[in-house]
C-alpha cells in the first residue's frame, strides 16, 4: 500500500532539514521535564520542583555554553589568531573569523594567480582545508553564542520567578536566591531594632521597599552574564595596554609624564611643584609637542585639563586602561574585595575607596566597611550627589564618567559607553536601584540636614521617571522619592529608543524574550510569537495544528527580528518550556488556564500556546515521538488530544503505539479520550473537504461518485462468462511510470481513517463506537466510490476482530473466521427493536459485559458486518473478472485452465458467504436510518448481484456445473416473495432485465455443459441431493 502523495511532500522543503538538526538536548530537557511533572506533594513542594527545574535547564545550557567557548577559543589559538583577535572574538564571539587572517590568505591566493598559477595543488588543499576549519569554526562561535544566550535567559528565569511566584506564607520570610548565594536578605539584629551597618541600611532597604528586590535582583543578573559572557578584564585592556609604552608593568601610575616632569625639575634644579602658569614651564620642551600637566595628583588632568594641559599620550592610555577595567569590574559586579585587588595591582588604591563608597549591588562578600556601627546615612547621600558631579565632568574620560555614573545611578553617562542591549539595561536598573536606595537614605537622616543638602545639590537629579516616554532625571526637591515601584520599567519600549548600534542587538528573540520576563509582559511576547506561528504555519492552507484562533490581530512586529523564526527549533525549544514552567506557577498560584474559565480570552491563550504545538511538530518531524504526549500534555483542553492525534497518526508499529498509550496514562491524560478523537477528527476533515467540493459544483449539480459506479461491461452475456466485469475495480500503481508492483493507491486522508480504526483496536472496551466510526468511514469511501480504501479497511480492521477483542463473548472467535461467523454469535439476523435489544440483553446476561449488552453490540455491528461483506463481496468480483480477462486473452494452456479452475471454484465458495448478508434485509438493519443506505443499495446491490450470477455461471463452466445450479437457485431467491427488498431495488435502479439475461444465459449454458472438470461427467454432490437439485433436468437429449 501506498500513499498517492508521500507524508514527507506535505512538508515545506525548507523544513525538511529540521528533524536532523537535533542534539541531546532535546531529550534531556524532556527527561528533566518528565521528572518535574509528577502532581504530588504540597503546593510549596510542587513550586520547589519547578524551581529545580528550571535551575536544571540553566546547569545544562550554562555547561554547554562553557564548553562551546573554550572550544572556540582553542580552536583561534590553533589556527594562529592573535591575542587580539581571540580577545575581540570572545567579545562578540557569534562574529565573523578573523578578518586579517582571511584577508591574508585572500592576498596569498591573488598573489599566486598574478604570478602565472604558482600555487600547487599542495596549497590550494591547504588554503581549502583552511576555509572548511574557518566555517567549522563560524559554526561552533554562532552554536556558542546561541547557548551563552540561553543560558543567559535560564538563568534570568531562576532569579525571578522565586521572587514573582513565592509561597505566599511565608513571603516575609528569608529569601535565598541565586543572587543572593546562600545569603539571607535579613537584617541580624531583627526585625525592631534599627540598623546600624552598612549591611543592615542595604537589607532592610531591600525587604522594605517595593521592587528594590526584584530591581537587584535583574541588575544582579546582568553583572553575571557580563562576567560569564565577556573576556577576561586583562584582555579588554590589553590594546591600550599596549598603547601605553610601558611593557608589562602595571604599577608606578604615569610613567611618561613623570619622567617629564623629572626631567624638567632637574633641568630648573627645584624640588618644588611645578606652576604651570610659570615662564620657565611655558617656555619650557615639557611643552611640546604636546602640553603636559605639572604634577602628578589624581585629579590634576581635571584641574590643569581646563587650561589644555593634558597628560603624557602613553599615559592617557594607561589611564584610559585603569578606568576602562574599574568600569567592567564595576559592570560585572566585582565584589570590592576584587576590585580592590585589582587596583593594588595597579598602585591605584585611591579608586577603590572611591568605589567602596556605596553598596554593590552583587556584592555578595563584603568587606568589614559594611558591617561597621554608626553608618552615616546623610553621608551616603552626600557622596552620591558627588559622583553624580564627577560623571558630569566634561574634561574627564568616558570610561571614567561611566564608573562614576554606575556609582551615583547617572544613566546618560552609562549608557554613553554601552555597546549591547544589556548595557543599556544596566544602566537603567543601576539607575533605578540607586535613585531608590537614596530616597530611602534621606528618610532615615535628619530632616533638617536633608533639607539643606538638597537647597545645595538641587541641581542633582534623585530620580528617574519609569515612564517609557521619558528617561530624564527628576531633579531634587525636600519630598521627592524614589522612581514609583508599582509601574514596571517598560523595557520593551525603552530599547526601542536607544541608539541605533546597540537596536540591532536589542532586536534579537533571546534578547526580546528577557525583556518580556523583565517587563512581566511575557503574555505579551507569546501571543504576539503565537501569531506570527499562525501566520507562517497557514501561509498556503489552513494549519490544524496551528490554527490562527485570532484573526483580527496581524504580527505587524514579525519582520524586526525580535521573534524566534518558526524554523528555529532550538528557539522554540526554549519558548515552549519557558511557557510550560510559567503555566505551571500560574496553576499553582490560582491563576491557572481553563478554557471554560478564560471565556473570550481563550483563544488569546490557546495563540500563546502556538510554541509548545510548533515544538511537538518539530519532535514529529526529529522522529521523537514518544516525547510528544509529554508536551501535548501541557497543551490547554482538548487541543491536548487534538494535537497527539495529528502528530502521531503517521505512526503504524503496534508497540510503539501502545507505548504511547502507556505514557498518556501515566501522565494523566485519558487514552479512550485520544482514540475517540482520532477518527472524529479525520472524519470532519473529509467531510468538510465533501461539503467544499459540492459547494463549488453547485446544489443541484453535486452527485455522490457512488451513482456513476459501473462495474459491468456494457456486452451481452457469454455463454461461458457470463455477463463479463470490468478489471480495476481497486486501482493499483501499476500503471503508474516506474512502478509495476502492483501496489494499492491510497489518498492519505483515507489511510488517517483507517489507521484511526487500528488505534481504537489498542483499547479495550468502546465496543459500539468502534463499530460506529466504522460504519462512518465505510459509507464516506463506498459514497465517494474509494474502494481501494475500503478493501483496505476491511483487510486491515475485520468486524470479527472487533467482537473477538472487545466483547467477552467474541473471544472464542478464530483469527480468521468464515462469513458465517456472525450467525454462530448472534443468530440470524432480524429486525432489531428496543424491546428485543433488551430481551437479548437479559437471554445472555451472563454472556455479556457490564456495560454493554450483547443486542446493542448486534445492533451497532450489524451494518458493518454487512458493508465488510459487500466490500469482501466486490474482492471476489475483481478476482473473476482478472481470471476471465486472463483466459480471453491469452492462449489456451491446459495446465492454467486447472489453476484457474482451482482458483475459480474457491472464489465462488468465498463470493457464496459474502452474499448471504447481501441477499436478504442489507443496511435495513441499523441503530439510525440515514439516507446514506438507500444510496449505497441502489448504487451497489444490482450490479453486485448481477456479477455474482456471473462469477457462478463462470464457476460452473470451468470448475463444476453446481454452480450453474446455485445460480438458478439464485434466481429463486431474488424472485421469492419473502425477499423482496433486492427485487424492489432492482426493479427501481432498471437492472432487472440484465439480472433476467444473466439468468437466461446460465439456463442454456447449464443445458449445454455436461460435464465437469472437477468431478466428471454425471456425479452427484450430496449439495445437490439436499437441495433437490437434478442435472438431469437440464441436460438435453439427442
Amino acid at each position: 500500500m501506498a500513499y498517492i502523495e508521500d507524508e514527507r511532500d506535505l512538508v515545506p522543503a525548507d523544513e525538511l532539514h529540521l528533524g536532523e538538526d537535533v542534539g541531546e538536548e532535546v531529550e534531556i530537557f524532556a527527561k528533566f521535564l518528565d521528572e518535574c511533572v509528577i502532581a504530588r506533594g504540597s503546593a510549596p513542594e510542587q513550586r520547589a520542583r519547578i524551581f529545580k527545574l528550571v535551575d536544571h535547564y540553566y546547569g545544562y545550557a550554562r555547561e554547554v555554553a562553557d564548553v562551546l567557548r573554550e572550544r572556540v577559543r582553542l580552536a583561534r589559538l590553533a589556527r594562529g589568531s592573535s591575542g587580539e583577535s581571540t580577545a575581540s572574538s570572545q567579545n562578540n564571539i557569534g562574529s565573523n573569523r578573523n578578518t586579517n587572517t582571511l584577508t591574508g590568505r585572500r592576498a596569498g591566493l591573488r598573489s599566486g594567480l598574478r604570478s602565472g598559477g604558482g600555487m600547487d595543488i599542495d596549497n590550494r588543499a591547504a588554503l581549502q582545508r583552511q576555509d572548511d576549519a574557518g566555517s567549522d569554526d563560524d559554526d561552533t562561535a554562532a552554536s556558542a553564542q546561541r547557548w551563552e544566550e540561553e543560558a543567559q535567559t535560564w538563568d534570568l528565569l531562576r532569579r525571578l520567578l522565586p521572587l514573582r511566584y513565592r509561597d505566599r506564607s511565608t513571603a516575609a520570610a528569608t529569601t535565598t536566591g541565586p543572587g543572593s548565594a546562600g545569603v539571607s536578605i535579613r537584617r541580624s539584629g531583627g526585625a525592631d531594632k534599627p540598623p546600624q551597618s552598612r549591611r543592615e541600611y542595604w537589607a532592610d532597604f531591600v525587604l522594605s521597599e517595593p521592587k528594590a528586590r526584584e530591581r537587584k535582583t535583574i541588575l544582579e543578573w546582568l553583572q553575571s552574564s557580563a562576567s560569564s559572557s565577556g573576556p577576561e578584564i586583562d584582555e579588554v585592556v590589553q590594546e591600550l595596554q599596549r598603547n601605553a609604552e610601558r611593557g608589562e608593568i602595571l604599577a608606578h601610575g604615569w610613567l611618561h609624564t613623570r619622567g617629564a616632569i623629572k626631567q624638567h625639575k632637574r633641568l630648573l634644579a627645584t624640588s618644588e611643584p611645578l606652576d604651570p602658569n610659570s615662564p620657565d614651564v611655558r617656555d619650557s620642551n615639557l611643552d611640546a609637542p604636546h602640553r603636559l600637566v605639572t604634577q602628578l595628583d589624581p585629579d590634576v588632568v581635571t584641574r590643569q585639563g581646563l587650561v589644555g594641559r593634558k597628560l603624557a599620550p602613553q599615559d592617557a592610555f594607561f589611564e584610559q586602561a585603569i578606568w576602562l577595567g574599574c568600569y567592567e569590574l564595576l559592570r560585572r559586579g566585582k565584589s570590592m574585595t576584587d576590585i580592590r585587588d585589582w587596583c593594588v595591582e595597579r598602585t591605584e588604591v585611591w579608586r577603590a575607596a572611591s568605589i567602596s563608597a556605596l553598596p554593590l549591588a552583587n556584592d555578595d562578600v563584603a568587606g568589614e566597611d559594611d558591617d561597621a556601627p554608626e553608618f552615616d546615612c546623610l553621608a551616603t547621600v552626600l557622596w552620591r550627589r558627588m559622583c553624580y558631579r564627577l560623571s558630569q565632568e566634561g574634561s574627564a574620560s568616558q570610561h571614567e564618567r561611566a564608573v562614576y555614573g554606575i556609582l551615583s545611578g547617572d544613566l546618560a553617562s552609562v549608557e554613553a559607553v554601552g555597546a549591547s542591549w544589556d548595557d543599556m539595561a544596566f544602566a537603567k536598573y543601576n539607575a533605578e536601584l540607586r535613585a531608590q536606595f537614596d530616597a530611602y537614605l534621606i528618610r532615615q537622616a535628619d530632616s533638617a540636614a536633608v533639607h539643606s543638602l538638597l537647597i545645595l545639590h538641587g541641581d542633582v537629579p534623585v530620580g528617574y521617571a519609569s515612564d517609557a516616554t521619558s528617561s530624564s532625571p527628576r531633579h531634587a526637591h525636600p519630598s521627592t522619592s524614589a522612581p514609583s515601584s508599582a509601574a514596571p520599567s517598560s523595557f520593551l519600549r525603552d530599547r526601542d529608543g536607544r541608539a541605533r548600534s546597540s537596536k540591532a542587538v536589542a532586536n534579537t528573540p533571546a534578547k526580546a524574550l528577557q525583556a518580556a520576563m523583565i517587563d512581566e509582559k511575557l503574555d505579551s511576547f507569546l501571543f504576539q510569537q503565537g501569531l506570527l506561528l499562525a501566520e507562517y504555519a497557514n501561509a498556503t492552507q489552513p494549519s490544524k495544528l496551528i490554527p490562527k484562533y485570532d484573526t483580527t490581530t496581524t504580527p505587524t512586529t514579525a519582520i524586526d527580528g525580535k521573534f524566534i523564526e518558526p524554523t528555529d527549533c532550538h528557539g522554540l525549544r526554549i519558548l515552549a518550556h519557558v511557557l510550560i514552567v510559567v503555566s505551571a506557577l500560574d496553576k499553582l498560584d490560582g491563576k491557572g488556564k481553563d478554557v471554560a474559565a478564560l471565556g473570550p480570552l481563550a483563544r488569546r491563550h490557546q495563540t500563546e500556546e502556538h510554541a509548545v504545538a510548533s515544538y511537538i511538530s518539530f519532535l514529529r518531524l526529529a522522529r521523537l515521538e514518544e516525547l510528544i504526549p509529554l508536551y501535548a500534555s501541557k497543551l490547554m483542553g482538548d487541543r491536548c488530544y487534538t494535537n497527539m492525534a495529528l502528530n502521531l497518526i503517521h505512526i503504524e508499529e503496534r508497540d510503539v503505539q501502545q507505548r504511547l498509550l502507556l505514557l498518556m496514562r501515566k501522565l494523566g491524560l485519558d487514552p479512550v479520550k485520544f482514540v475517540k478523537t482520532l477518527p472524529q477528527l479525520f472524519l470532519a476533515d473529509v467531510t468538510e473537504a465533501e461539503a467544499e467540493a459540492e459547494a463549488d459544483e453547485g446544489a443541484g449539480n453535486a452527485k455522490p461518485a457512488c451513482t456513476e459506479f459501473s462495474m459491468l461491461q456494457n456486452s451481452a452475456p457469454t455463454l461461458k462468462f457470463g455477463r463479463l466485469i470490468k478489471t480495476g475495480l481497486f486501482g493499483t500503481a501499476a500503471d503508474l511510470p516506474g512502478d509495476a508492483d502492483g501496489v494499492l493507491l491510497v489518498d492519505k486522508a483515507d489511510e488517517l481513517l483507517i489507521r484511526s480504526m487500528e488505534w481504537m483496536m489498542l483499547v479495550d472496551g468502546l465496543a459500539l463506537e468502534t463499530c460506529d466510526f466504522g460504519v462512518r468511514i465505510y459509507k464516506y469511501f463506498l459514497r465517494n466510490a474509494h474502494l481501494t480504501a475500503a478493501r483496505i479497511l476491511a483487510s486491515r480492521v475485520t468486524c470479527s476482530e472487533i467482537i473477538r477483542h472487545k466483547t467477552r463473548f467474541g473471544r472464542d472467535l478464530p483469527e480468521e473466521p468464515d462469513p458465517s461467523w456472525w450467525d454462530d454469535v448472534f443468530g440470524p439476523p432480524s429486525r432489531l427493536t428496543a424491546e428485543d435489544d433488551d430481551d437479548m440483553a437479559m437471554a445472555m446476561d451472563d454472556d455479556v459485559p457490564t456495560d454493554v449488552s450483547k443486542g446493542q453490540v448486534a445492533a451497532h455491528a450489524r451494518p458493518l458486518f454487512e458493508l465488510e461483506c459487500l466490500v469482501n463481496a466486490l474482492d471476489c468480483l475483481e478476482t473473476t473478472a482478472m481470471m476471465a480477462h486472463m483466459m480471453i486473452n491469452e492462449a489456451p494452456d491446459p495446465a492454467r485452465d486447472r489453476n484457474i479452475a482451482g482458483n475459480i471454484d474457491d472464489n465462488a465458495k468465498y463470493i457464496s458467504g459474502f452474499m448471504k448478508p447481501l441477499l436478504k434485509d442489507w443496511l435495513l438493519h441499523s441503530v439510525d436510518d440515514n439516507p446514506d443506505y438507500t444510496l449505497l443499495r441502489a448504487s451497489y446491490l444490482p450490479q453486485v448481484v448481477i456479477g455474482y450470477a456471473s462469477t457462478l455461471q463462470f464457476a460452473g463452466t470451468t470448475s463444476s456445473r453446481d454452480y450453474l445450479l446455485e445460480c438458478m437457485e439464485l434466481a429463486a431467491v431474488v424472485a421469492a416473495p419473502d425477499n423482496s427488498d433486492v427485487a424492489g431495488v432492482l426493479v427501481s435502479t432498471g437492472h432487472m432485465k440484465e439480472l433476467v439475461e444473466s439468468f437466461a444465459s446460465c439456463s442454456k449454458a447449464l443445458a449445454i455443459w455436461t460435464s465437469d472438470m472437477k468431478k466428471g461427467p454425471g456425479s452427484s454432490s450430496k449439495k445437490n441431493r439436499e437441495m433437490g437439485w437434478s442435472r438431469e433436468l437440464w441436460s438435453v437429449k439427442q
